[in-house]
């Protein structure tokens, strides 16, 4: 069982994450490697529950085009903080390749990646750390308003001669009456 922080709610989801090159024919709902998914669809799609895909740091995404609205999410990994690859995988999915489903982060990101994700495309949160559990529940959320790359899906406000430059317009300051 996984908790699930989606929309401002927590909700605990099971699912069954099928290792790489193992047998999909388990009962409940699938997580599978997209790679078994890619190589084995007919057999994945023919399960008789959920299914959805793991996208790890590497993974191309846009070999799944075709198939993105037979899937109950897309799981982007993030096996590190340091690691920004889950935020271009998320970005493709969403920008490019126009997907309007649910993208799930999962693994080691933290609490500050959250909102960055959410920017990049990212609906929902698989929880693994107890920190981020609990700094969620108590409501923090550690928005940046200034940003160095644009992105395709919020409306922002450039910033000054720099086209690269844009800010949130929850940091426009209004102006008191």
């Amino acid at each position: 069982m996984a908790t699930i922080y989606k929309d401002g709610e927590f909700v605990e989801e099971t699912w069954t994450r099928v290792e790489p090159e193992a047998d999909t024919a388990v009962e409940g709902n699938l997580l599978v490697p997209v790679k078994q998914f890619l190589e084995e669809t007919d057999k994945v799609l023919s399960h008789d529950g959920l299914v959805a895909v793991l996208v790890e740091a590497g993974d191309d995404v846009e070999p799944l085009e075709n198939h993105l609205d037979q899937l109950a999410y897309v799981a982007v990994d993030f096996p590190s903080f340091a690691d920004g690859r889950g935020f271009s995988a998320a970005r493709v999915l969403r920008e490019q390749l126009g997907y309007k489903g649910d993208i799930r982060a999962v693994g080691k990101y933290i609490l500050d990646q959250v909102p960055l994700a959410r920017r990049c495309g990212v609906s929902s949160f698989e929880i693994s750390k107890p920190e981020v559990l609990k700094a969620l529940k108590a409501g923090e959320w550690p928005e940046v308003t200034k940003y160095l790359q644009p992105v395709g899906t919020v409306d922002e406000i450039p910033v000054g001669t720099r086209p690269w430059a844009r800010r949130s317009h929850r940091d426009i300051a209004v102006a008191a009456e």
